[in-house]
């Protein structure tokens, strides 16, 4: 049977499923807040700060390693792969199996907006943010604010502001206990 035609009921029974399998596999993730359906490939080389919030509809392939840093915010439909097919490989078919993996790294405190997709080998640094439908992929430098197309930088984060709040454990104040509409 169809997922969508499943009874509600049923459908929320697969998704308590689905995360604690997921926070069984995962290393760290205190304070997880999994906000509807998030589909993980390889959730053993997932590794998440405290307090990490990923939105419906998210797909983290971890096959090569993803790591997400402490407050970090992914919004809806985040997309992240952390391998690529190896085209150097003369004899590289789709779906075959020669990949190079490159992992993801996501600081602390970062803010990626909804339908970003974050390409393998990609360093996000602390305190970013990445603007809805950016398209990432490289370093990114601490407190850089990131939006395309194509992307670009468009400025800085307030570091001294935000490393204030940081201190104080007071970055997100107010958004993981806001009320929901």
């Amino acid at each position: 049977m169809a997922y969508r035609k499943l009874k509600r009921k049923t459908k929320k029974k697969l998704l308590g499923i689905h995360r604690q399998e997921l926070l069984r596999n995962v290393k760290g993730g205190d304070a997880l807040h999994l906000e509807g359906e998030v589909r993980v490939i390889h959730p053993e080389n997932l590794t998440l700060g405290r307090n990490v919030h990923i939105g419906a509809d998210a797909y983290i392939n971890c096959r090569g390693g993803v790591t997400i840093g402490d407050h970090s915010i992914l919004s809806r439909r985040v997309t992240i792969y952390s391998y690529d097919h190896n085209f150097k490989t003369p004899r590289c078919l789709p779906f075959d199996d020669q990949v190079t993996l490159k992992p993801v790294h996501i600081g602390h405190y970062v803010w990626i907006g909804m339908g970003v997709t974050i390409a393998p080998g990609t360093r996000i640094g602390d305190g970013a943010v990445v603007g809805t439908g950016t398209v990432v992929s490289g370093n990114i430098p601490d407190n850089a604010i990131v939006v395309s197309p194509p992307p670009r930088i468009v400025g800085y984060r307030d570091k001294d502001h935000a490393d204030k709040l940081a201190l104080e454990e007071r970055f997100w104040e107010g958004y993981w206990n806001r009320e929901r509409r």
